[in-house]
């Protein structure tokens, strides 16, 4: 009971992580339903792992049972997001919470709408991590645009990247 009124050291504070909303879109010339797919059921395929991944080249990006994961070329797994929401072909959302422990989870919305003469618009809805927090080591962020553009490039090209 001799410590309890004492000037212990105060643990370290950490700031809240600056987060700013982020909307990007892409129009490419595929219909809603192959579009919704190419993300969801192709990601494995564009996904750019290279750049944005924990287990680097090789690692593969899934979309399982209701999560989002990366799993390294020995089988070892990690959950990036979990699916809070799925309307196919036009909605999913996303509690991302990779890389975010101590800044807590993001939202990432992500929706197919039909544009004109038979193509689709895709808009990826978030806030992202800003400031020096995102530069850190220890902090997963994800490029969203891109995401993007790696997944239009996939799907044939962007007929317009916003």
């Amino acid at each position: 009971m001799q410590n309890l009124f004492s000037h212990a050291h105060e643990p370290d504070y950490v700031s809240p992580s600056e987060a700013k909303p982020y909307e990007g879109s892409v129009v490419i010339e595929v219909p809603l339903d192959p579009a919704f797919d190419g993300f969801t059921d192709a990601v494995h395929l564009w996904w750019p792992v290279a750049e944005l991944s924990v287990f680097g080249e090789g690692s593969h990006i899934a979309i399982l049972r209701d999560h989002l994961v990366e799993e390294s070329e020995d089988g070892e797994e990690i959950v990036w997001a979990d699916i809070q929401e799925w309307d196919s072909p036009e909605f999913i959302k996303f509690r991302w919470t990779l890389g975010q422990e101590e800044f807590g989870t993001s939202e990432v919305d992500i929706r197919f709408e039909p544009s004109e003469a038979g193509m689709t618009r895709m808009t990826i809805s978030c806030e992202q991590i800003t400031g020096s927090e995102s530069d850190s080591d220890n902090v997963f962020v994800c490029d969203w645009s891109l995401i993007l553009s790696r997944y239009a490039r996939f799907m044939g090209g962007a007929a317009k990247l916003d």
